[in-house]
């Protein structure tokens, strides 16, 4: 690379995932490249040739946005200090670039930054239009349905906590209010008597759940990261049949494999412990599929470059595959806590001493009208716990569902 035709410029790099880098942007005449903060190799490369379209959103001065979009769809965002001068050279060196007009807005534009001059970037709207095609009224209309929808959502979660802190008369009282007049914890002081009253104490029953949750939460993730990142990564023969069962495995219910996994526990020995509730945690065909599906996207770029470092498989997926695939592995935690927290494991645990919170629980709930109240407190607690960890994670989860991850 001649360093006379070589422009260079720091900045970052912004990737699909949303993740950002510091580094320095280098370009030539025949394509460009960026270094990562401390590291001597390129984190993206591309040739001239490669390039399907570049564009350019002016800062002011010298600095700008450059979004370079290749042939195979591969999108980098560059925030540049001299983004101008980057964004001209390559533009100069490109040969085959689309013939785009300039407009006599981009002319005067180019002008001023040539000069050294602070363009004024149009202020932002409070509200934007999204689809210009669509009349205000479309909008009003869509967000109206939206809101609907949403109290809608919402209404069961507010009538829940409400009656938790209703006090007795309230909650018989018809037609039922949603929230209470005269708000009480009394429901709950009840109830956290009446688990006291066991001859099993209830922070046992806590106990018990967390630990299940978290080791059934923690080898769910392990594991199926680790089956994912084989059936995505490599080649062998059986692996599109293996990911075939697992795909076919998420139509069944866990009411039809009950008996099936009853037998298997039976035999191992492992009825009427912890592990009847986290070894099959570990197997479950959802975690996998997300996973392997996510990690599908992640450039094989990335895991070839660290092999040639000398770093070993398990370090490969530990260190650079994991970090990657965040969004997907957090998404998959919501689905395994959610099913661990909640299920009472009536029927493989039977020492008391074992039994779940949920289980302890549903036996208040069946306590009949006087214990409506504890009822109430109950159900909050039983639900609160999967709506933090959703409410605290749900981005990541969206990102998981709108994306399929960075493409190489």
């Amino acid at each position: 690379m001649s360093e006379i035709n070589t422009v260079r410029s720091k900045g970052t790099l912004q990737l699909i995932n949303g993740k950002k880098f510091k580094g320095e942007l280098v370009a030539n005449e025949t394509g460009a490249a960026f270094y990562a903060k401390g590291q001597k190799e390129p984190m993206a490369e591309w040739h001239y040739a490669r390039m399907n379209r570049m564009d350019n959103i002016r800062r002011g001065g010298t600095s700008s946005q450059i979004t370079v979009i290749l042939k195979d769809d591969a999108r980098y965002v560059f925030d540049l200090n001299q983004g101008l001068k980057l964004y001209s050279h390559m533009d100069k060196n490109w040969a085959d670039k689309p013939v785009r007009a300039k407009t006599r807005g981009d002319i005067l534009h180019e002008q001023a930054e040539r000069l050294g001059q602070k363009i004024e970037v149009p202020k932002k709207h409070l509200i934007t239009r999204r689809h210009p095609n669509r009349s205000i009224g479309g909008d009003i209309v869509i967000y109206l349905l939206l809101l609907l929808v949403a109290v809608a959502m919402v209404f069961p979660l507010v009538y829940l906590v409400g009656s938790s802190l209703k006090p007795l008369d309230e909650l018989f009282r018809f037609p039922p209010p949603v929230w209470p007049s005269h708000p009480t914890m009394d429901n709950f002081a009840d109830l956290f008597v009446t688990m006291g009253q066991s001859w099993v104490p209830f922070s046992r029953y806590l106990v018990n759940t967390l630990f299940i949750t978290v080791v059934g939460t923690f080898g769910h993730l392990v594991v199926a990261g680790m089956a994912a990142f084989v059936l995505a990564k490599y080649e062998f023969p059986g692996g599109r049949m293996f990911f075939g069962v697992v795909t076919t495995c998420l139509m069944f219910s866990g009411y039809v494999t009950g008996i099936p996994n009853y037998l298997i526990m039976s035999k191992l020995g492992i009825v009427d412990t912890y592990w009847a509730l986290i070894l099959p945690a570990f197997a479950a065909p959802i975690g996998l599929f997300l996973m392997k599906q996510f990690m599908e996207g992640l450039p094989t770029a990335l895991i070839e470059a660290a092999t040639i470092d000398g770093a070993s498989r398990f370090r490969v997926f530990w260190s650079i595959v994991m970090p990657n695939v965040k969004p997907a592995w957090l998404t998959m935690i919501i689905f395994s806590v959610q099913a661990l927290w909640n299920n009472n494991a009536a029927t493989i645990i039977y020492s008391e001493a074992k039994k779940t919170l949920v289980y302890a629980l549903g036996q208040i709930l069946a306590g009949g009208v006087a214990r409506t109240g504890q009822s109430a407190a109950a159900n909050v607690i039983i639900v609160a716990v999967p709506i933090l960890i959703f409410v605290f994670s749900q981005s990541r989860i969206l990102e998981t569902m709108a994306s399929s991850g960075i493409k190489d």
